[in-house]
């Protein structure tokens, strides 16, 4: 049983680590890819914090 349940524990946790994944790549995929190549890097520089922060959130509300 014991073996059972350590099992359950990381197949949970690579979920976690799947949906956060998942959830990232939302966020990503919200930015047109034409828009994201016309950037400079100075202009990526300022929005990356932004886009952090927006990813942060969506995983506390996902997981909290």
């Amino acid at each position: 049983m014991k073996q059972l349940i350590k099992v359950l524990e990381k197949i949970n946790k690579q979920l976690e680590i799947s949906n956060k994944i998942a959830s990232s790549k939302l966020v990503i995929d919200t930015i047109e890819s034409n828009t994201l190549k016309t950037l400079t890097d100075k202009q990526l520089e300022s929005i990356t914090p932004v886009a952090t922060d927006k990813i942060k959130s969506i995983h506390k509300n996902i997981y909290s």
